[in-house]
């Protein structure tokens, strides 16, 4: 247990608390958000039924769970969410996480039935990760918090290096890099016994509330601002420093800034928005999110904003950085994301949100839109969202036909094979994909949102990375009533008159600047300049692929000759603002080669 406090250290930035009882160990990374935080965080017991707990986790609707419980408002207003859920499982037992609303992982040990449950959030807000041993289960907030024990394998799969090489995501729920290591999925159990195997239950599936099923526009318009509200403000609510915001400039962490004004308000806080745009005297053709941000702040005052513009960023020396520091692959955005978690962590923030979730459950671009009403034969509205797509988006009807129509319209035979063909380009060896390659899970009749969303609930997410800026990550389109609702939303509310997000602009039209309501569908990324960055360390780039190029364990997985053409296919000076997804694609091969080359070397020195 020490061991894994000690790795697990940068996470809990109010220190890491354990205990050991018999051949029980638990314990907790703190990061106390609220002032009744401060004193849970440590494991509970109820010696009378036998149970200890130990949960991380950030309860919503408090008062609706303790009425239900009985529990008196005076008492309630005393009692530690840890506390709240051990109550929730003496009242209801294995079927407490259905009554819990909010972020959470917890752990609890049944002494008298020698049973361990494992629980975790619908969405999995919360990381948990474990390893099932001969004489040992153990969980972690973090993989390396494993690795910290010597029975933990360090060996990564060759199947999901496959799958993180050929950007396939559908792995098999939980799966992970790492040999005997999995993550729990969110909405989830993991029940484990003595002398058998551990059973992996689900709790939840995403699914449309029946509340909200078979509705009429304007009571959609009413619940979407509602639940997206009180999504955001139970977030602020009891906060002991001013919550922290990605502000990208879109509709969805638009909204989340515009919404929190009236818990602000109430709390004399201002919200830490981080924003990444270009600096303010750039006037060159990048696109990014300068404007819209500026627009926020314009109509916001409740924001703090701070501007990111990435200067002196080097992509190649932060990789290496963050191989040290986090032990996990890294991302081509990886240094974009430090530096907005170091500027919500320099306002002072503990919480941090943003948009992401927006767009697989309120705000989904309708992409099909169009081809969809042309399959179900409504001509008229086809051709009129057709012509309205023209003129808001300034595209070529052929351009229209030719990307939002026909894809979506060819039989799913066709859509493999061009999936097939566009995998084959990839720099990554086709004898490696033939044998390392995973088979791709069956949708089993989900699609579209629940299939998206089953790909987030169902791998690990990004809390670790919050936590080491001190960061406890939360994001408002990933609560359990924003997806329920959302799926119960008819397609057709999704886009009207040519623009995309029409129920996020009705609903939302008094709190995003008024400019919202005429802009297009495109989202600005980021990293605006990642080709001028990689153009700048192209030469220190292509002298690591050299180097690489030399091993023959990374020379069995990467086709070099294929990584260097991609690298080499936007022309100096050319850019797609952040869209660039040759380069976009050698960076991803390049960064997982990297870590498969030092996780490799770590493990050597390690011995």
């Amino acid at each position: 247990m020490a061991r894994m406090a000690r790795q697990l250290a940068p996470l809990a930035p109010s220190g890491c608390r354990s205990e050991t009882l018999g051949e029980l160990g638990v314990g907790i990374c703190h990061a106390p958000l609220r002032a009744i935080d401060r004193i849970d965080g440590v494991p509970i017991s109820d010696a009378q039924a036998g149970i200890t707990l130990v949960a991380s986790a950030r309860l919503d609707d408090r008062a609706g769970l303790g009425a239900a419980i009985d529990i008196a408002p005076a008492e309630l207003a005393r009692m530690t969410d840890s506390a709240l859920i051990l109550r929730a499982w003496l009242r209801w037992g294995e079927d407490f996480v259905s009554h819990l609303l909010g972020d959470f992982v917890v752990a609890i040990w049944d002494e008298r039935r020698r049973r361990l449950v494992l629980a975790r959030d619908p969405m999995g807000q919360r990381d948990l990760f474990y390893h099932v041993g001969r004489d040992l289960l153990a969980f972690a907030p973090d993989v390396p918090g494993l690795w910290a024990l010597s029975e933990v394998p360090r060996a990564l799969e060759d199947s999901m290096l496959c799958n993180a090489l050929t950007q396939d995501f559908t792995a098999t729920p939980g799966a992970t890099l790492f040999t005997g290591i999995d993550s729990l999925p969110g909405g989830h159990l993991l029940i484990a016994q003595p002398g058998r195997e551990p059973e992996l239950r689900a709790y939840w599936e995403p699914h449309a509330s029946s509340a909200h099923i078979g509705r009429d526009e304007s009571y959609y318009v009413e619940a979407y601002r509602a639940i997206l509200g009180d999504a955001v403000a139970t977030r602020l609510d009891g906060l002991e420093k001013p919550p922290g915001l990605l502000l990208s400039g879109g509709f969805d962490s638009s909204a989340i800034a515009g919404l929190a004004r009236d818990p602000l308000e109430r709390s004399g806080q201002r919200l830490v928005a981080a924003a990444s745009v270009m600096p303010s005297d750039y006037s060159g053709t990048i696109r990014h999110a300068g404007r819209w941000v500026d627009l926020c702040a314009r109509d916001m005052p409740w924001l703090d904003i701070r501007r990111v513009t990435r200067d002196g960023l080097d992509p190649i020396a932060d990789i290496q950085r963050r191989l040290t520091e986090r032990q996990t692959l890294p991302s081509v955005y990886d240094p974009v994301d430090a530096a907005l978690c170091a500027e919500l962590a320099s306002g002072g923030a503990r919480l941090a949100m943003d948009g992401h979730g927006g767009d697989y459950t309120l705000n989904p671009r309708g992409r099909h839109a169009l081809a969809r009403w042309l399959a179900v034969g409504e001509y008229r509205r086809f051709a009129r969202e057709l012509l309205a797509a023209r003129r808001t988006s300034n595209r070529s009807i052929a351009s229209l036909v030719r990307h939002d129509v026909v894809p979506h319209l060819l039989p799913a035979r066709l859509r493999r094979w061009a999936a097939a063909r566009q995998r084959a380009q990839l720099p990554v060896q086709r004898g490696f994909v033939e044998t390392a390659g995973s088979t791709p899970l069956d949708r089993k009749g989900r699609g579209g949102l629940c299939w998206a969303i089953d790909l987030v609930r169902r791998s690990s997410g990004s809390a670790s990375g919050f936590a080491r800026h001190g960061l406890t990550l939360s994001r408002p389109f990933h609560d359990r009533r924003v997806v329920e609702l959302a799926l119960a939303i008819p397609p057709d509310l999704h886009v009207r008159d040519g623009h995309s997000r029409h129920l996020a602009r009705t609903a939302l039209q008094d709190v995003y600047p008024a400019e919202f309501q005429r802009r297009g569908r495109a989202n600005d990324d980021p990293f605006p300049d990642f080709q001028p960055a990689i153009d700048r360390a192209r030469p220190a780039l292509l002298a690591d692929l050299e180097r690489m190029q030399q091993s023959p364990s990374l020379a069995v997985m990467i086709d070099f000759s294929r990584l260097r053409s991609l690298l080499a296919a936007m022309p100096p000076g050319a850019h797609r603002s952040g869209w660039e997804q040759d380069t976009h694609t050698a960076l991803n091969t390049y960064c997982v080669a990297r870590y498969v080359e030092w996780f490799r070397r770590d493990n050597r020195l390690a011995d």
